[in-house]
């Protein structure tokens, strides 16, 4: 006999790190506290960026002692410390607070909660963002009861790892929040309206310095061919955001009419896509999903040292759709800078291709992804 949802169940989301991670996570956890009565959970790493987040979401989060990939090399002694410690915190806590169900969002900050939970016997859902699954979830997908995959591309390799089954995989679309879904109906009427051109630059919640570097250097280019009133909203990144203000100030004094809003992290992009007649961005899968979402023609630089190419490839996709033009990070800023701003000013500069950049963004988005997530969850959970 199925539990009763009156048992008020606790839900926990395992990952973070970044924002990519985090939101399609926070999405979902609205939905399900819309279908039954829940309690939400995160579990984590301890990144600044992360607490940042969930605070604003308005939920419980845990810090733990998780390392990354990248630590192993580096300091291979303290990776296994960390994520010894990570496992064993995680495991007690789960053993403490018998949750209903384990999210895992991905990244390294999931692994030892996801861990824990299949070792506790705990019915687990991964949620996987890109083409290319990630790492972390490549790893943990044996143990899993469902993956819920952004692309219908996304291939997983089936094996044997003491299962008697190997997890249901549901096409679901990338879980987009409550507020973005909402801005869509506001896009047409702000876009253009103040006589502006809008251009946004997202390097991501951990900041890009190549694409702040390049970003730069090409407005420098772009305010010489005189494009029009211009209003540059630059998302920097917490490391590289003096650097980029010291600059923009600097632009500001040779171009007065220049307008510029510059900060480390935007704890809330919905007004700022509603009102982009451009945007300039990583190719991260949660951030092409809300402009999709939003139909925001888009400029996508990838990050080149992402795994697996997931980020190129994503982008690749997109373009291939008609929906952003890519443009690769070359090794050298200037070249960079010059491929963006030719792009740039041929865009601005053609609302037809903008419109059908944006119609063809629009329909690579799936709004009730996050629902289709949280009926799954609900239907696991209740047997």
């Amino acid at each position: 006999m199925a539990e009763s949802y009156s048992d008020n169940k606790l839900i926990i989301f395992a990952g973070g790190g970044t924002g990519g991670h985090l939101l399609p996570g926070i999405a979902v956890a609205e939905q399900l506290v819309s279908l039954f009565p829940c309690r939400i959970t995160f579990v984590g790493s301890n990144r600044s960026v992360e607490q940042q987040i969930i605070e604003n979401a308005g939920y419980q989060h845990l810090r733990l002692p998780a390392s990354s990939t990248s630590d192993f090399k580096r300091a291979p002694f303290r990776f296994l410390w960390n994520n010894s410690r990570a496992f064993f915190q995680a495991r007690r806590f789960l053993r403490t607070e018998k949750p209903a169900v384990v999210i895992g969002l991905g990244g390294f900050a999931s692994v030892p909660v996801v861990i824990a939970a299949a070792w506790l016997k705990i019915p687990i859902v991964l949620l996987e963002q890109n083409i290319i699954p990630g790492r972390a979830n490549r790893f943990l997908f044996p143990r899993t009861d469902l993956v819920c995959t952004s692309f219908a591309e996304t291939l997983f390799r089936k094996k044997s790892f003491g299962k008697a089954a190997q997890p249901r995989i549901l096409f679901s679309g990338n879980p987009i929040r409550t507020e973005i879904l909402q801005a869509v109906s506001s896009v047409e009427a702000n876009r253009n309206a103040s006589g502006e051109w809008l251009l946004l630059v997202l390097g991501g919640s951990q900041g890009a310095t190549a694409v702040n570097d390049a970003v730069v250097s090409m407005l420098k280019r772009l305010l010489g061919e005189k494009p029009g009133k211009l209003h540059l909203v630059h998302q920097t990144g917490v490391s590289g955001f003096t650097d980029v203000e010291n600059e923009y100030q600097r632009l500001k004094e040779q171009f007065p009419d220049l307008k510029v809003t510059v900060q480390p992290f935007f704890t809330d992009l919905t007004k700022w896509y509603a009102q982009a007649d451009l945007v300039i961005s990583r190719a991260g899968a949660t951030t092409l999903a809300e402009l999709a979402c939003v139909g925001c023609p888009t400029i996508l630089i990838p990050f080149p040292n992402s795994i697996g190419d997931h980020q190129l490839i994503n982008a690749r996709f997109y373009e291939d759709q008609g929906a952003a033009i890519l443009v690769e990070q070359a090794s050298e800023t200037a070249f960079t800078a010059q491929l963006l701003s030719e792009t740039v000013f041929t865009l601005l500069k053609d609302e037809k291709c903008r419109s059908q950049m944006a119609q063809a963004m629009r329909k690579l988005s799936i709004p009730q992804a996050a629902r289709q997530v949280a009926e799954a969850v609900s239907k696991l959970i209740s047997g």
